[in-house]
């Protein structure tokens, strides 16, 4: 046996197996079978000879219930079943230790692997609880393997206010680990679409910042964007469009998304980048209402500097070239606004009389 010991500090596997074989069938009834096959039983898994290590793990549960070795066998046993990919018996045996051994210093193991097969099962619910208590049995080592899992869990369940909370409080404890990327997409777009701009720009933001996202299409940099922009946050609007617009390829969300870049940088006061963003978006487009909201923004530009009377030109001309509720009012109203400010009243009240015979519904700066 203590040759056994000896072979076992000089790793070396074939004599391990061999003086341990020699000392099983030489002292069959020694107390020490059990320990000397648990010895064997680890040569024979560092040898990737998975059926003969399982071979004596059986024989020391079965022959030897209340022997020294018996949780260590269990916790073999299972890890072997799951190199071997047979999940259902390696959770029955990790089951077995947790209930034979309640206050194991491998239950955490125990309970991560309970949870990771109940999850590779979509057996949500069950994973859900054995992964929480491995994370909170050994916080090191499971946290962010558990959490991640469970993360995905609740996404997968649509429970938002758990899911909130969790992905929350991920990004509050590893700030260095990436939350799913398809999970901050779909939060972000969530709360996006409630209006809830602060919480869906702290969840896009973080995705913006991820390298590798995915099936993650970039169609959420523009709600990042706009989101950013409702929250005048301008510099991370700025970026999140001028980031969208390096890998977009669809012309029309690429024009949507250069006038919303024009209205930031007019936020900003940076109006010869918006005129720029104006003829660019003219090319993309040269007719149709974001044509005319590309000669709106060349108007906005004019404004900016200063240029009142040449801003009452521009919104004019789109007037009198669109006809389109969403666009026409919008450009008289401006129109009449620019003149106002250029000292022009007359022809800034007979466009503003304009605007109300032709849509007395309108509600100025709509």
């Amino acid at each position: 046996y203590k040759l056994g010991l000896c072979h076992v500090q000089t790793k070396s596997i074939p004599d391990i197996i061999e003086a341990f074989t020699y000392y099983v069938q030489t002292f069959p009834d020694n107390p020490q079978v059990p320990a000397a096959l648990a010895q064997r039983a680890l040569a024979y898994e560092q040898d990737k000879k998975y059926d003969a290590a399982l071979s004596d793990l059986n024989t020391i549960l079965t022959k030897y219930p209340s022997a020294h070795e018996r949780e260590a066998t269990l916790q073999l046993k299972a890890l072997i079943l799951g190199q071997q990919d047979n999940t259902k018996s390696m959770v029955e045996t990790f089951r077995q230790l947790l209930k034979e051994f309640p206050k194991s210093s491998v239950a955490a193991q125990a309970q991560y692997y309970i949870g990771k097969t109940a999850f590779e099962a979509k057996d949500y619910k069950t994973a859900m609880t054995a992964l929480n208590a491995a994370r909170q049995l050994n916080k090191e080592q499971y946290y962010n393997l558990a959490s991640l899992r469970l993360i995905l869990c609740q996404f997968y369940l649509k429970d938002r206010p758990a899911l909130t909370k969790e992905v929350n409080n991920f990004m509050a404890n590893s700030p260095n680990v990436n939350a799913p990327p398809e999970v901050l997409e779909w939060l972000g777009i969530e709360y996006y679409n409630e209006k809830n701009f602060e919480t869906a720009e702290k969840y896009l933001s973080a995705l913006g910042k991820i390298d590798n996202r995915g099936g993650v299409k970039p169609d959420f940099l523009f709600y990042l964007g706009d989101a950013a922009t409702k929250l005048k946050n301008l510099p991370e609007a700025e970026d999140a469009f001028a980031k969208y617009l390096q890998i977009a390829t669809d012309p029309a969300g690429k024009a949507k998304v250069l006038l919303a870049l024009g209205a930031v940088k007019i936020g900003a006061h940076k109006p010869d980048d918006a005129q720029r963003i104006a003829e660019e978006i003219m090319l993309l487009q040269p007719e149709g209402r974001v044509n005319a909201e590309a000669r709106l923004l060349a108007g906005e530009v004019q404004l900016e500097r200063g240029n009142f009377d040449d801003a009452g030109k521009a919104f004019k001309g789109v007037a009198l070239l669109y006809d389109d509720p969403a666009i026409t009012p919008r450009a008289l109203d401006k129109a009449a606004l620019a003149y106002r400010q250029a000292g022009k009243t007359d022809e800034a009240d007979r466009l503003a009389r304009e605007l109300h015979e032709r849509y007395p519904n309108y509600a100025a700066g709509g």
